[in-house]
């Protein structure tokens, strides 16, 4: 969201819809000639509210289309994929880019406490300000925009490189969707008091609150955005997970959101 928002800034009268909010319509009409997508990566990929905003959201104005994928520097496949859906409409992305953000994943031990800090998190966001500043220009000039190459955190071995390239994008997207709406449990911990803040800024209205605790509706499909894990003052929620060769190392993890975004910021996008 402090991305997007930044952009805003270097685009006058352009406007900053959620997509989630506009996911309980059965179609999405636009009528303007310049769209643009932000996003985080999500396991490599698109974000499930993103996919399914691609599947409702009718392009006919458009004739300039970017997108901006936030990452924590790992790779991401997110701008091919989202060719491949844009393509049934009879589009394309004209600009993309890549930024890189502090660490905020719940799996693995990268995000262990002390991981994001003070000068990383600086010189992240000094370089997100250089990157936005260029590429405002070609959405500004509606020009194509490519990068020549993005700096990753995480190194790519040449068989990694070729295992991806024969997965289907489409299957990449749909079996980690799968995974993580069906084989993740969240829970709390003692440390809970009962706030309600994650049940304010749940996208998918997936958490309730039941005689001051969080309850997660089996019957609701969970987005993954993980809100409510970062935004979680007392890092009372946890996650177990059942997906093979995933560990969630939420009680030892560190929890991450901009400073400039707040809980109501997230609430707001329902």
């Amino acid at each position: 969201m402090y991305v997007a928002r930044e952009l805003q800034r270097r685009i006058p009268e352009s406007n900053l819809i959620p997509i989630v909010s506009l996911l309980y319509n059965d179609r999405v009409k636009t009528g303007t000639d310049t769209i643009g997508f932000v996003f985080p990566n999500f396991c490599l990929t698109i974000p499930i509210p993103m996919h399914e905003f691609l599947k409702k959201v009718e392009l006919t104005s458009a004739q300039y289309l970017f997108a901006i994928c936030t990452r924590g520097g790992s790779q991401s496949e997110a701008f091919d994929y989202t060719n491949i859906l844009l393509n049934r409409l009879g589009k394309r992305l004209h600009a993309q880019l890549d930024i890189n953000m502090p660490w905020n994943y719940p799996f693995g031990k990268l995000n262990l406490v002390g991981t994001n800090t003070k000068e990383r998190i600086q010189n992240l966001e000094a370089e997100m300000h250089n990157k936005l500043d260029i590429f405002s220009q070609y959405i500004l000039a509606k020009e194509a925009y490519v990068e020549e190459k993005t700096n990753t955190d995480f190194k790519i071995f040449r068989w990694q490189k070729v295992l991806f390239s024969l997965i289907p994008k489409s299957f990449n997207y749909e079996s980690h969707r799968y995974m993580y709406q069906n084989l993740l449990r969240f829970y709390i911990d003692s440390n809970c008091n009962g706030c309600g803040v994650c049940e304010k800024i749940c996208l998918s209205h997936k958490i309730e609150i039941v005689d001051k605790k969080p309850m997660w509706k089996e019957a609701v499909k969970c987005y993954a955005c993980f809100a409510c894990i970062n935004f979680c003052s007392q890092q009372a929620i946890q996650i177990k997970s059942r997906i093979p060769l995933v560990q969630s190392c939420t009680d030892i993890n560190g929890r991450y959101h901009h400073k400039l975004i707040t809980y109501q910021d997230i609430a707001k996008q329902r």
